[in-house]
């Protein structure tokens, strides 16, 4: 069983450290598919991609629906599949690849086509993917991911770009040498990539300033990647970045409460928010999960509401 829960994301900050929302939480449950890992990465207007080892899916949670896309090569036994979409012509399309194999190629499947199949596109560079977590993120137009150029464990990673309408694919380089790639997300209408630093030495967002010419500008924060509530005496980690430009941690577990911690970088100061609905006692026992313990709920920020059917 899938339960879902919907929280505001637009907020008004108080001056104290800890504060209870007043908005209220929408949720409902259903189920979904068997034997699928339910890992969604980003929302893209307003759907959501994750895949079982070999069909990628497609969620929309407005409407409740799931569809489970056809395998997109027959000798392809565990996939990677990203989510783009095409604001000019209103075209959602699935990127696919195969897992931990070094490939030059690709399949495309636009949702919604008369045709409904995959299409083989050449991707211009050879690369693979070694972890199905692979951050990714779709902005203006242009699907991002990150990738590791080969099969060598000491191999860097690069960001590819996708450009949903045409279809074309562009290969961007880091601004850093060393191995490991980071976590992609919107800032301030550009791509940015969170890059954790040194022990103690906080986080570095690069900001994609001119994906032609690489060129990428840094913006430091005195916070770490994963943060530590002292008062929670629980870990946090950091899942991205509001429109106002405040960091969101979201702690790994919950007991009776459920939270969200906001680092502000303007007042250089965290804010923690309490939503009620979720994993307090009245939420538990109305969803029968009063003893079941919840870890790492995943969670998709800067989600729109959608109607687009299947």
């Amino acid at each position: 069983m899938l339960f879902v829960f919907s929280i505001p994301q637009d907020r008004q900050t108080p001056n104290q450290p800890h504060s209870i929302s007043s908005q209220p939480v929408h949720s409902y449950h259903m189920r979904y598919p068997k034997h699928c890992s339910f890992l969604p990465k980003v929302s893209v207007q307003g759907l959501i991609c994750f895949a079982k080892p070999s069909k990628p899916m497609i969620w929309n949670p407005t409407i409740r629906k799931f569809l489970t896309l056809t395998k997109p090569e027959k000798n392809w036994e565990h996939t990677v599949a990203f989510l783009g979409y095409d604001p000019i012509n209103n075209k959602h399309k699935v990127l696919c690849m195969p897992f931990n194999e070094t490939v030059d190629e690709c399949r495309v499947l636009t949702l919604g086509s008369a045709q409904g199949s995959w299409r083989k596109i050449k991707t211009n560079h050879k690369y693979l993917f070694r972890s199905y977590y692979t951050s990714y993120n779709c902005i203006n137009g242009v699907l991002y991911y990150i990738a590791y150029a080969d099969q060598n464990e000491n191999a860097g990673t690069i960001l590819m770009s996708f450009d949903v309408r045409s279809e074309k694919f562009h290969m961007i380089k880091f601004p850093w040498n060393n191995i490991g790639g980071g976590v992609l997300r919107l800032y301030e209408g550009m791509l940015a990539c969170f890059r954790s630093n040194y022990p103690g030495d906080g986080i570095t967002l690069w900001i994609l300033q001119d994906a032609e010419k690489h060129v990428w500008s840094p913006k430091n924060f005195l916070v770490p990647f994963y943060y530590y509530d002292r008062s929670l005496k629980i870990a946090c980690n950091l899942i991205g970045i509001t429109d106002s430009g405040e960091i969101v941690y979201v702690p790994v577990r919950f007991y009776k409460s459920f939270y969200v911690i906001y680092y502000d970088p303007k007042r250089n100061r965290f804010h923690r928010v309490e939503y009620k609905g979720i994993a307090d006692d009245e939420s538990r026992l109305k969803n029968g999960l009063v003893r079941s313990r919840l870890f790492n709920i995943p969670i998709v920020s800067n989600h729109m509401e959608s109607l687009v059917f299947f």
